[in-house]
């Protein structure tokens, strides 16, 4: 018998939660569950989440796929310009 998400939700909601006499009790039971769900992701969890970042000068959206490592194109107060601004005033 396979048992839809909906079902699985409401088997927590009363079995870990709704049975138990405290909250503490049923936090702690969420908790453990999480853990263990945790466990069983199958992505990897240690790559960084990507974000989009605009550039202050032109708008152009950026990546942060494509910004370096270190920080290439970010600024002191946490604003990004893309390459062709960064370099704008430099001769070619």
């Amino acid at each position: 018998m396979a048992y839809t998400v909906a079902d699985i939700t409401e088997l927590i909601r009363y079995q870990l939660l709704l049975s138990e006499e405290t909250r503490e009790k049923a936090d702690a039971n969420l908790a453990q569950l999480m853990r263990s769900i945790e466990q069983m992701v199958t992505t990897p969890r240690d790559q960084e989440p990507i974000y989009w970042a605009a550039c202050e000068e032109c708008g152009a959206w950026v990546s942060s796929e494509l910004i370096g490592p270190d920080g290439a194109g970010e600024n002191a107060d946490g604003g990004f310009y893309c390459t062709e601004c960064r370099f704008a005033d430099e001769e070619p």
